[in-house]
């Protein structure tokens, strides 16, 4: 990774506030996916069949925008609770979108080469400062 990369990386993670709290799942706005296909509901419901403890999703605070984990509110409905575990993420709505591809490129269902690439193109608007290296970076391009 190059170290423009890393850099912007550690900022928009840095904007990510460590301590987890239960909310409400109606307080939740689930928009702005990266996934251009929307939710995969088979994943959703294997995840609502596990007895894991999953890790809290991550919460655009100023917005209550689902910016990582759509499947794990899902699962949560699916279970039938009325609240689940967040981060907060306190930065700007471009970093949030930033943030959900490098999230979902990183681990859980991964995003589609259709969805990175379109992912790529959002972010090279969103962020003209930005190197061709730290974009790939960010979405899992080459």
């Amino acid at each position: 990774m190059t170290e423009d990369a890393s850099v912007k990386r550690s900022r928009t993670s840095s904007l990510l506030d460590s301590n987890v709290e239960s909310v409400s799942v109606a307080s939740l706005v689930a928009t702005g996916s990266p996934r251009l296909a929307g939710e995969d509901a088979e994943h959703a419901h294997t995840l609502s069949q596990s007895e894991a403890q999953l890790p809290p999703i991550i919460v655009h605070r100023s917005s209550m925008r689902i910016i990582d984990g759509m499947h794990r509110l899902r699962a949560a409905i699916l279970q039938g609770r009325d609240e689940i575990d967040v981060q907060f993420f306190d930065g700007s709505e471009k970093d949030a979108f930033v943030l959900a591809v490098e999230s979902n490129v990183q681990h859980g269902l991964p995003l589609t080469l259709s969805d990175r690439t379109a992912a790529a193109g959002r972010i090279v608007k969103s962020h003209p400062e930005w190197s061709d290296r730290a974009v790939a970076a960010a979405t899992g391009l080459a």
